[in-house]
């Protein structure tokens, strides 16, 4: 009898559990339809992001396709839903435009997780709100000015040759190479150089530690669990679990590296004009650095501050542009046409130029250009743009509200395959930027780097990173895919950061220049 009434007990309990979990999705699924907002249909329990958690597609994709998906129905916007978590989709390009740029004010932050206290790195800019992320903003474009460029270029051409040097040795080897593998080494000795005056010479097979460290960022802050965990779990609560975003080990040997090169500049009273310069400057509590609104004084940066906009721009700078130039140079393999066109350009400017890559030689490059955006078009390396808002929003000539709190995604990984803008958008074709192709459509159609206040403050050092690397090699060697390639070609599932699944595998033959 009392073996029966436990079984009962255990069976209501149970009962009683899903019918709370039951009802706790039916009232987060109504969200929308509460609200008048046409929705795709939730499926429970993973709401719209069913492929995501089964592990058949990646972040950027799953939002890519709810975008698509409510383009084909004609919406101007939408909502869905990331299991029982609401999120707006913006498809109108003037509201899109609005969103990030005219009424930015309602959409300041990304709404990502910041726990200063316990994961120090979790404090750069990227993730930075209001008037902490103000301050820093409004000064980093100092670090990025023409003249500091056209010193970097210089850099970026000297560790440009001894890059195709390492090529040339394994196209002698008739190996297969791991592209994405050898210009990370690349672009890690790049931005060594130029933003922390530090040479790693990682493409001579020294510093290893320093590659290797470099891989949390990417594969711990925006890997498939954290990012589920920070779009559904409140940060506050995450505190209170000591969450992380960063490996321990990482943080203490980011910090001894930055903590040296602070301490050398300091007491050696060197000064190299670049961003660690910049960083140090506010660090000063000598001086008084007016605020982003030019009324107040900011507050000097403590050391760990300092060194959390080192270390993002450190990631940033190395990961973005070797991804995009991986994706260039698969998409170049796999066009011959476009790679022989490109090459003659590059040969053609630099005939001009007696034979060297430089600031002038590669602005005369508008093929080149268009490779580099079609490239970026088709592979947004960080192919979203979340936005929180922080009070109610009546979209304009609407009834509609977003409510404050909301977490509103600009997908434009979307947008940049929406047919509407870019006809057969899975085609490779950099003539989508001609200036009269570019002239037609609407400004917020191309969005690799955001747009508005929060446009990536790092666009021209990337760009150029890309540029200096693809015409290095498009110059020296002929490109093909390799028979250790994936295919077909699919980006990997793991994290928010566009990868190939598999890698990206060429051959490289020398040209007998």
């Amino acid at each position: 009898m009392e073996l029966l009434e436990a079984k009962l007990i255990l069976t209501v309990l149970v009962l009683l559990i899903l019918a709370a979990i039951a009802g706790f999705y039916k009232h987060h699924f109504s969200y929308w339809k509460k609200r008048g907002i046409k929705h795709l249909k939730p499926i429970f329990p993973f709401g719209n992001a069913s492929n995501f958690f089964l592990g058949k597609a990646s972040f950027g994709e799953i939002f890519q396709g709810w975008y698509l998906d409510m383009q084909r129905k004609g919406w101007a916007f939408g909502g869905a839903y990331f299991c029982a978590k609401p999120v707006f989709i913006p498809l109108d390009q003037e509201l899109v435009k609005k969103i990030i740029i005219s009424d930015f004010m309602v959409f300041p932050n990304h709404g990502m997780y910041v726990n200063e206290k316990n994961d120090p790195f979790s404090g750069h800019i990227f993730n930075l709100m209001d008037y902490k992320w103000r301050n820093l903003r409004v000064r980093f474009p100092a670090a990025f000015t023409a003249s500091k460029m056209r010193r970097n270029v210089l850099i970026m051409e000297r560790i440009s040759r001894e890059f195709v040097s390492l090529i040339e040795q394994l196209s002698l080897k008739n190996k297969p190479v791991d592209v994405k593998s050898v210009l990370s080494r690349f672009t890690i000795d790049i931005i060594s150089a130029c933003a922390f005056g530090m040479e790693s010479n990682t493409l001579k097979g020294e510093d290893v530690e320093l590659t290797k460290q470099a891989r949390p960022f990417f594969d711990n802050q925006w890997s498939r669990i954290s990012n589920t965990l920070v779009m559904l779990i409140p940060v506050p609560i995450l505190g209170l679990f000591n969450f992380k975003l960063f490996p321990v080990g990482t943080t203490e040997y980011f910090m001894k590296l930055f903590r040296g090169i602070k301490e050398h500049r300091e007491k050696e009273s060197i000064k190299r004009n670049d961003l660690a310069d910049l960083l140090i400057d506010l660090c000063d509590e000598t001086k008084d650095h007016p605020d982003f609104s030019g009324k107040g004084k900011m507050v000097p940066l403590t050391f760990n501050e300092f060194a959390s906009q080192m270390y993002v721009f450190f990631e940033a700078g190395f990961e973005t542009s070797s991804s995009t130039q991986t994706f260039a140079l698969y998409e170049l393999a796999v066009n011959p046409k476009v790679q022989e066109r490109l090459r003659k350009e590059i040969d053609t400017v630099l005939e001009k130029f007696e034979g060297h890559v430089g600031y002038d030689s590669i602005n005369e490059m508008k093929y080149l250009d268009m490779v580099v955006d079609e490239t970026l078009r088709k592979y947004p390396i960080f192919p979203i743009l979340p936005r929180k808002s922080i009070r109610d929003y009546q979209i304009p000539d609407t009834d509609i509200v977003i409510e404050n709190d909301t977490l509103v995604m600009v997908t434009n990984f979307g947008i940049h395959y929406d047919p509407e803008y870019y006809p057969d958008p899975l085609k490779f074709d950099p003539d989508r930027f001609l200036p009269e192709n570019k002239a037609s459509r609407p400004h917020c159609a191309y969005l690799p780097f955001g747009e508005g206040p929060r446009i990536c403050v790092g666009k021209r050092f990337g760009i150029w990173q890309t540029k200096m690397g693809l015409v290095s090699i498009i110059k020296n060697f002929e490109l093909t895919l390799s028979k250790k390639m994936k295919l077909p070609f699919s980006f990997d599932k793991s994290g928010l950061i566009l990868a190939a699944n598999g890698g990206v595998w060429l051959d490289f033959k020398k040209i007998n220049q």
